[in-house]
Formats: C-alpha cells, structure tokens, sequence
C-alpha cells in the first residue's frame, strides 16, 4: 500500500510540474490555460498587431474573421475575432497564440511561439519559431483591442 502512495505522490509532483513551465519570455499555465508574460521588456502596439494579423506571415484571415474592413476575404472556419479583447484576456489570448494546441489537442492552429522541430522541416527554420516573442506580444496587444 505504501508503495502505492509512493507512485502516486511522484506521478502527482510529475504532473504538476509539467503543467507550469516556462517558454522563453513567457510563463504558461496550463492549468488555469494561461500564458503569463515574464519579460517586462515585451510591450505589444496595436499598429504592429494589425499589421502582423493581416500578413501572409501568420495568415490569420484565412481563418478568422476580424473588423478590418480594407480586407476583402475573411475565414469562417475559425471563431470570429470581433470583440475577443471582450471575452478573453491578454494571458488567455497570449496562450492561444503561442500554442492552441495546449487548449486543445485537436486544433488545427498553428503554434506561433513553439519551436519548429518536424522531421521535414527545413534546416533554415530548424528550432525556430513562427513569430518572435515581440510580434506575440504586439498580436495579443491587437486582438485584446477588439473589444
């Protein structure tokens, strides 16, 4: 019987310790589904948000519709972005940029601030990620915006 409070003591500590970890610049919970930043330096700017938002980059509207009105074609496969700033906060938006997946395994958003390591990755993005932290920070400053 010890011996199983033994495993389930470890397995508990496991869990735990695995669901607060720290990416670089940021601190995701995953618990309470929440990206924390740790990085006071990173302060976003909505005009560079939008910007990034409406690039081919990280092609958002291919997904999403979004109250940018210069934009001819907006998704609808992906929930609507009109007042996200609204339901969400800046550390639960934060998450869902850095990596959806986190909320939900069977996402089909990309991960923007997860180092890119597939077998058929070529080499010049090896262990890169898609945005850096600031352009996470400026999307997440963008999107809380639209309220």
């Amino acid at each position: 019987m010890k011996i199983f409070f033994l495993i389930l003591t470890i397995v508990s500590s496991f869990s735990l310790f695995a669901r607060a970890n720290n990416v670089a610049n940021f601190e995701i919970d995953e618990i309470n589904l929440l990206a924390k930043k740790n990085n006071v330096k990173l302060i976003g700017n909505i005009k560079r948000g939008k910007k990034i938002f409406s690039s081919r980059k990280v092609n958002c509207l291919s997904c999403h519709e979004a109250p940018i009105k210069e934009e001819k074609f907006h998704g609808n496969f992906g929930p609507s972005l009109y007042r996200v700033g609204s339901v969400y906060s800046k550390d639960e938006i934060r998450l869902r940029v850095i990596n959806a997946k986190i909320i939900n395994s069977n996402s089909i958003m990309p991960a923007y601030y997860v180092k890119i390591n597939n077998p058929r990755t070529p080499k010049n993005f090896l262990n890169k990620t898609i945005l850096s932290a600031q352009e996470v920070e400026d999307l997440v400053e963008y999107l809380y915006s639209l309220k």
